[in-house]
């Protein structure tokens, strides 16, 4: 078990984890990728995060896989959040993986 104490998760993993969580729900609701991208970034309140996922979508829509757009911001994206998407999109598990990295950034486990 976690001891929430000793794990100080940034408000960059919060907003993230949130991002997952919208995605994995729109998604789930058959919410077409590219709209549920266009969704997220209509209701996004922070200016450099609605960039980037206006930057993602627009990646997408050049013929780039999710993997590949979000492979783009390094910085941004932590090397297991950027590995679990590029598995889902080999396995089709998006569910359970979308999951796995929201409540991975919540938890502190990725950067």
């Amino acid at each position: 078990m976690t001891d929430r104490r000793l794990t100080k998760v940034s408000r960059k993993q919060l907003h993230q984890a949130m991002f997952w969580r919208k995605f994995l729900r729109l998604t789930r609701g058959r919410v077409g990728v590219l709209r549920a991208l266009e969704v997220i970034s209509e209701e996004e309140k922070d200016d450099r995060f609605r960039k980037l996922v206006d930057a993602i979508r627009a990646a997408m829509v050049r013929g780039a896989t999710l993997s590949e757009s979000v492979r783009s911001f390094p910085g941004m994206f932590s090397p297991s959040v950027l590995e679990l998407v590029k598995t889902a999109e080999k396995t089709g598990a998006w569910d359970e993986i979308l999951l796995e990295i929201a409540d991975g950034l919540r938890d502190g486990t990725f950067d």
